[in-house]
Formats: C-alpha cells, structure tokens, sequence
C-alpha cells in the first residue's frame, strides 16, 4: 500500500481481512512520519493496545512520535478532566453506562475551541484500528476529532463482533464514510500465514471468508489444512474421546488458544480449565467481579471480611477443596492432623490480624494463603492476581480499593496486556490476538458468521475445529 497517500490525506482508510498486516502497517505509519507533533493511536481493546505496543517496540518506534489507548479510555481521561459535574459520571462498575456517558460527553467537550486548539498542539494525525467496531457514538466522537486532526481508520466489516445494547455499530456505507471511501486502500496478503510457512493455510482462510461474505456453508471436510474432529456437543464426560486427545496433544505446544462460542457465562470455560489444567482464562479486564470484590472489601470488617474473602476464593477456585478448610460463614474448620494443624494455625494469624485492624495488604496476602493451601486449584490466576496486586496499591497510596481498582484499570487499558500461552476465552475477549495453534469449541454453535470468521483467523499455524457436524452454516 501507498503509506505516504495514506497519511496525507484528511481522512483516509484501509479494508483488511484478519492477518493481512494491519498492525504492520499502523507501525509503518508511525516509523515513516517525520512530524514533530505526535500520532495519536486508537483501538478498541487492552489486547490490541499490547498487539500494537509490541509491534512499535520491535520496530523500535520512539514512544515520542506516538500516544496509544483505547477509544474508551481516551473518551473517559477527557471526560474525567473537563466534564464539570464529575457526580453524574456512572460508577466503574457499571463500565457500559460510564463508557457511554464518556464517549457522549467526550464528543461535546472536543468541539469547544479550547480542547480542539490542545489537541491541535500536541497531535498531528489520528489513527484508529479496528474500527469495524466503533458505536455509532465512537464514531461521532472520531469525528469531532477528525475536525482537528488528520484522520486515518483500518478496519474490516467482516471483523465487527463488538454489539452494545445501548448502540449499534458503525456502518462502512453510511454517508460519513464518503471521504474514507474517497480515499481507500485495500490490503490483499495473508502475511500471518506466510510469515508463519503456512501459505497454504492462508488460502484456505481466505476462501472461507469469500464463502462467508456470500452466505454460503462452509464444508470442513473440503479443506485439507484444517483439522477437523468430530464430537458430541458439550461432551465433556467422556473419559478419553478422541476431541479430548486433540485438545491434549495441542496442549503439549507452548503458543495455544481455546475459543469457546457461550460469551454470555464463564461457566464453561471453567470445566475446560478444570478438565485442562494447563489452561488458563483470558480475563475480561471490565469484569464486573473486580468491581464488587474492591466494594465489598471497603465495606466490610471483622469476620464479615473473611467471610467475604472466603466467598470471593469460591468464585475464582475449587469450592470443594476450598470448603475443606472453611465453613459456609467462612470459618475455618478443625483439623486433625499435625501438617493441616500448623496450616490452620498460620491462617488463623493472618486472620486474627485482619479481624482486628483491616488492611488490604493483609487481605491479599489472606487471599495468595488460602490459594496455596494444599490440593485447592484456582481457576482464575490472572484475576486473582490482578485483585492482590490492587489491594497492595491501595495499602501503598492510602486510597480505597475501589478507587485502587479503578486506577489498575485505566493503566491497563493504556498499557495493554500481552496474552500468550496456553489459554481459553471467547470471540469477545480474544479479538486482536495470535496463537500458533488455535482449537475451536463446539464450532456448530457460532451462529453468526463475524463471530466464527474471528475464531478461525486468530491462528498461525495450526487450526482444530471440534463441531457435531463439518458442515457450518453460520448465516442460517
């Protein structure tokens, strides 16, 4: 593609299938640009900020020449300075209406002249990726922006899986885009399978991805480079099936992906994890449990607060083996042995500590305890992690653990987080990324064609689909 016709236009975009470059070529934009002001850089999600934030560092991009963040966090750092009456701001934990709230009153406060001449200052051009998945008020808010600066999007309808309840989706052939499409690039090389040695596996993607623009069914069976299993929908009981030996051998890589098609409960994805302990979650970095765990920390004192602790432990674990050392009320329990005696002992210290003075260093250190007992398995490290790690940030700066959480999160969403090895989430939470090997769940169950086109590009050199049936058919 022609970058330097790309950048100079006022408003430019790029149409790419999954894998043909785009991250390369937001990186090329970035490493060709001599300005002296700086390229702001937006996508959707702290996946994509990693995606984009590795690609700048290995092509050695000076952090001086670029800002990087996602559209919501931007949308919200504005919102949080400028918006004057900070007591109508939705709560953190209700991400989807303060999300909104910043996007709606972002756009406002970047019309007014002050905030368009800062802008103005310290940025030159504007990039969007992904932008498929903008809302029909991201997308208003873009344009605010791009009244300031010039603007460049990349994005592919294909890939819009992003659906808010509150607002629908950007569409490409609304009369907005006309200037987009006045000067619109395509990208046409499946670099992720080449650079990979799997040219051949690139074919076949973009042959069902003609299929699935044209509605038609995909027959798994025609296609040589893609393994198909055949398996009982949630099968899960079967001692040794022959999916469930696919999905071992797949394990022993170090670059694997699980996609499972229920977004809507974590529920499944935990009997896989429980069935597969090399798995591990990718976490939703929104989720509503970091939220109500921090509020109920505040809240709470005395046993209460252990009973709290107890609960939240449940949630992320083995309730069973957590219930060997604590009772429903979160109590522990007696203990017979003299190893599980001096267990018990060393817990009972850490919470007669808390129950009489709270502090959440001493709360995260209660939770990494309970963790390491013996035979309890957790099913949610990185949350779990992620929660430790705000409790000791909130001991350190002397601040609640709302308030704690609230900062983990608006620097994650800057900074972005990396995932690799062998884990297991869904279309929602894995967009943007990578993995060698890439195994799809119950892949009869996509029913909408963006989902699944998703789910089968996020692999480099291995695809295994597990379905009832090789006949998919996700546009009926």
């Amino acid at each position: 593609m022609d970058i330097s016709t790309f950048l100079s236009a006022d408003k430019s975009m790029i149409i790419a299938p999954a894998g043909y470059g785009k991250t390369y070529t937001i990186a090329e934009c970035i490493a060709s640009y001599d300005g002296k002001k700086k390229i702001l850089v937006l996508t959707h999600t702290h996946a994509g900020v990693a995606s984009l934030r590795e690609k700048f560092n290995q092509k050695q991009l000076s952090p001086s020449s670029y800002h990087l963040e996602t559209i919501c966090s931007f949308a919200l750092n504005l919102t949080r300075v400028f918006h004057i009456n900070k007591d109508e701001m939705p709560q953190s934990s209700d991400a989807g209406a303060l999300f909104l709230f910043a996007v709606e009153h972002a756009t406002k406060i970047l019309r007014a002249q002050p905030i368009k001449r800062s802008i103005f200052i310290k940025y030159d051009h504007l990039i969007v990726d992904e932008y498929q998945d903008c809302t029909t008020g991201q997308h208003q808010m873009i344009m605010a922006l791009s009244n300031t600066l010039k603007t460049h999007i990349l994005g592919d309808p294909l890939q819009g899986i992003f659906g808010f309840r509150r607002e629908s989706i950007v569409n490409f052939s609304d009369a907005s885009f006309a200037p987009f499409n006045d000067n619109c690039q395509t990208l046409d090389i499946p670099w992720r399978w080449n650079n990979a040695g799997k040219n051949a596996l690139g074919q076949e993607l973009s042959s069902i991805r003609s299929k699935l623009l044209s509605s038609h069914a995909i027959n798994l069976q025609d296609f040589s480079e893609i393994e198909w299993v055949q398996a009982p929908e949630n099968d899960y009981a079967t001692p040794r099936s022959l999916y469930k030996d696919r999905i071992f051998n797949a394990l022993r890589e170090d670059s694997v992906l699980l996609i499972h098609p229920a977004s809507e409960s974590i529920e499944p994805r935990i009997k896989f994890i429980q069935q597969f302990p090399q798995l591990k979650m990718v976490e939703s970095i929104d989720d509503k449990i970091f939220y109500s765990s921090c509020l109920s920390f505040d809240n709470s004192s005395g046993y209460p607060l252990i009973a709290t602790i107890v609960n939240l432990m449940r949630k992320v674990g083995a309730k069973t083996q957590i219930n060997v050392w604590f009772n429903d009320a979160g109590g522990l329990k007696n203990k017979r042995s003299a190893a599980d005696q001096q267990i018990r002992r060393k817990l009972e210290t850490v919470i007669t500590s808390l129950v009489s003075k709270k502090s959440y260093a001493d709360i995260a250190l209660l939770i990494e305890a309970i963790a390491e007992l013996p035979y309890v398995r957790i099913y949610r490290t990185d949350c779990l992690r992620d929660i430790c790690q705000t409790l000791r940030d909130a001991a350190r700066l002397g601040i609640s653990a709302t308030k704690s959480i609230d900062r983990n999160r608006n620097i994650l969403r800057k900074r972005g987080r990396k995932v690799q090895g062998r884990g297991i989430g869904t279309t929602l939470l894995i967009k943007g990324l990578e993995f060698d090997t890439v195994v799809i769940l119950n892949a009869q169950r996509f029913t909408d064609k963006k989902h699944l086109y998703v789910a089968l590009t996020r692999c480099c050199k291995r695809l295994i689909i597990i379905s009832n049936n090789p006949i998919l058919n996700p546009n009926q």
